[in-house]
């Protein structure tokens, strides 16, 4: 608070009854010890990956994860996974974020030994928390031994959202910083947003490559040479997430639809889309929000969405490869 708010703050106490100068007071002091939820996770980078949160810096990704990861926060048992782990700095820095004592944080990291792991100083019971595990994001095998060593290997995901399995395993939150290929994030999403929580948010972080025309590489790999704005190729993640909004309307707006974005059940989870500047969010329906948008009456306007433009789509789309499962890379 500024010197001339106290200022303010002080003659106002002065001036006011005994219950007027202790309601005034209890403001005061909710105001100093606010803190903005943007700030305070920055502080949070900042103390655990120091060098290391200058990409998240200039990107300026704390604004929208204080957003859109706050309402699991909160909750004990959030179970979180970050693909790139690199040397851990960024999983520490979740374990003191998802701060409560039941909060999981797993890793997926790929080709960085034991010894270039930095030492977790979130203190102990953070640090405790965290869970590394080695593995490729573009091998099925790698991605699905990764699951096993968070849920068991007797875990596949539920069929239906309603089912009580999820109570026991699954994650919240999912992270891709990986490779940042655009057909490794569709094949990680294909693979891993069906182990998502009822409820959850699935991230995809530094989506640039995606725009790339030209062929150049992203840690090694070769990518560009299919991709570009406008391309709904396996080269090109964002255009098939930009996909799914025609698939959230469905429900309500286009109810006749019969094109496939990632698989049909994929599809029919998703309940929200959201881009910001270098990031998507991906949310999965509750079973209350599935069952709720299920029973969406027909409209007898929408038939009227079912034409030619709609046979051009698909055109489109068959054209970038874009219909179907994300093909592996």
């Amino acid at each position: 608070i500024g010197r001339q708010m106290l200022r303010v703050a002080s003659l106002g106490l002065r001036c006011s009854t005994s219950s007027q100068a202790s309601s005034m007071l209890a403001f005061i002091v909710s105001l100093v010890a606010y803190t903005d939820p943007a700030e305070e996770l920055y502080g949070i980078w900042e103390r655990n990956m120091g060098k290391n949160m200058e990409t998240k810096l200039q990107t300026q990704y704390h604004f929208a994860y204080a957003q859109h990861l706050a309402p699991y926060r909160t909750r004990n048992n959030v179970t979180l996974l970050e693909i790139g782990a690199n040397t851990g700095d960024s999983l520490y820095a979740w374990s003191e974020y998802f701060r409560e004592p039941g909060a999981t944080i797993w890793g997926m990291r790929y080709g960085v030994s034991d010894s270039r792991m930095k030492k977790c100083r979130a203190g102990a019971a953070n640090c405790a928390k965290v869970h590394i595990h080695d593995g490729d994001q573009s091998s099925a095998r790698d991605l699905r031994a990764l699951v096993a060593a968070a849920f068991g290997d007797a875990f596949k995901a539920p069929a239906t959202l309603a089912n009580h399995e999820w109570r026991r395993a699954g994650y919240d939150v999912i992270i891709d910083d990986g490779s940042h290929v655009p057909a490794h994030i569709l094949f990680t999403f294909t693979e891993l947003f069906p182990m998502l929580r009822p409820g959850g948010v699935y991230v995809i972080e530094d989506n640039a490559f995606s725009y790339a025309d030209k062929p150049t590489h992203a840690y090694g790999y070769r990518v560009g040479h299919r991709g570009g704005i406008g391309r709904p190729t396996t080269d090109n993640a964002v255009e098939r997430f930009k996909a799914l909004a025609d698939i959230v309307n469905r429900e309500e707006c286009f109810q006749d639809l019969d094109i496939v974005i990632f698989s049909e059940a994929i599809d029919r989870a998703v309940f929200q889309v959201a881009f910001v500047s270098g990031l998507v969010f991906v949310w999965k329906k509750t079973a209350a929000q599935q069952a709720g948008l299920a029973g969406i009456p027909s409209l007898r306007w929408t038939s009227h969405a079912n034409g030619p433009a709609l046979q051009e789509y698909k055109r489109f789309l068959e054209a970038g490869k874009h219909v179907g499962e994300a093909a592996a890379p």
